[in-house]
């Protein structure tokens, strides 16, 4: 069990709700765990922020408890134990000269997790993580969505034959598609065999993915699974607290704004779907079918800001990470991530286009 005497932070910015900002506080100042205040006692934060000379908000928390800020980046990172690196934004798109920087002057044995994705594309990941190896640095990165709660407290029992999942996220891209991959891969993987990579990706959007949804490219039933597991219905609901059966009544489409899908077709067979429903439903709902027939489904529940509990939950595991180089997922899921991130940003995407993938053949287990 590594002792931790020294977290540096490198952010591409500083601002109040943004994920640098709630990590950063809970290392600093301390956040609720299992029933009392956890603070990481006898442990120096440092914060290195390129390009900026002058921060308010790190200001303040140097005064009031004792954050370290280092505008020169090798001073910052010299004798830690463990880094963080946030992106600016939601994490969706990654700084790869930043970090490449940030490992090449990494201690020797220390711990790197980024938060958000780790490159611009498959191949990206795959150098980063050889630098990190090259320098001995374990290596991981993600976001609160793979780690929150799930509401029901469900998971896909390990070696479980699946057949599709589907997932419904809001948000403009590539960040809500992050927050998909995040939400979905942690309890897909689990299946039979693993992950074994993706062969194919399609991209509908507007009437063409309801369309899909009709020719089966998409699970209606799935849809209405996931559906049923959200607290925040719009339409109706929101209007005058009623209940109402979205799916069944055929108001997905009506209230949806600028829908978009993906279709992912994984190597052995199985499917998963990313649906952005902005307007149908606020927050993260997915279901899974397995081969014999049973449907898993749950929110990913996301407290609200800003406190942003979630985040909590993902440093909880980051300090594990950091104390144990024990990483919770393998580093492949990660370079997954990216790749298909990748494909999704691909111009010019044409509704009803899909696109082979031998780039993402990307095999790991949990």
């Amino acid at each position: 069990m590594r002792q931790l005497r020294k977290i540096v932070f490198v952010c591409e910015e500083f601002v109040v709700q943004t994920p640098a900002q709630q990590l950063l506080d809970r290392f600093l100042i301390g956040y609720p765990r299992d029933g009392e205040f956890h603070r990481l006692d006898g442990c120096k934060i440092s914060v290195h922020l390129p390009r900026e000379e002058s921060n308010a908000e790190l200001q303040r928390r140097q005064k009031d408890f004792g954050l370290l800020v280092e505008p020169d980046l090798g001073k910052a990172i010299a004798n830690s134990d463990a880094l963080i690196v946030a992106w600016s934004g939601g994490g969706a798109i990654a700084n790869e000269a930043l970090l490449k920087d940030v490992l090449e002057r990494a201690p020797v044995g220390c711990a790197c997790f980024v938060h958000g994705v780790l490159a611009k594309s498959s191949d990206g990941a795959t150098n980063i993580i050889e630098s990190a190896r090259s320098r001995q640095v374990s290596l991981l990165g993600g976001t609160p969505t793979s780690v929150t709660w799930r509401l029901p407290d469900v998971d896909v029992a390990l070696g479980t034959q699946l057949g599709e999942a589907l997932i419904v996220v809001q948000g403009a891209s590539p960040g809500a598609e992050l927050n998909a991959l995040e939400g979905l891969l942690p309890l897909t993987e689990r299946r039979r065999g693993g992950e074994l990579g993706v062969r194919g990706v399609s991209f509908f959007d507007g009437d063409d993915l309801w369309q899909a949804g009709a020719r089966g490219k998409w699970s209606k039933p799935l849809l209405a699974a996931a559906i049923s597991r959200s607290n925040t219905p719009q339409g109706d609901p929101v209007r005058d607290g009623r209940t109402q059966d979205l799916v069944g009544l055929g108001l997905v489409s009506k209230l949806a704004s600028n829908p978009r899908g993906w279709i992912i077709e994984h190597r052995d067979e199985f499917r998963s779907a990313i649906l952005v429903l902005d307007g149908v439903v606020a927050d993260f709902n997915f279901a899974i079918r397995a081969r014999d027939g049973r449907t898993l489904s749950a929110q990913l529940y996301r407290p609200p800001a800003p406190a942003e509990h979630h985040f909590s939950r993902l440093a909880e595991v980051m300090e594990a990470f950091f104390r144990t180089d024990k990483p919770p997922w393998p580093i492949q899921r990660n370079r997954l991530i990216a790749g298909l991130l990748e494909v999704f940003a691909k111009p010019p995407l044409r509704s009803g286009q899909r696109i082979e993938t031998p780039d993402l053949y990307v095999s790991y287990s949990t």
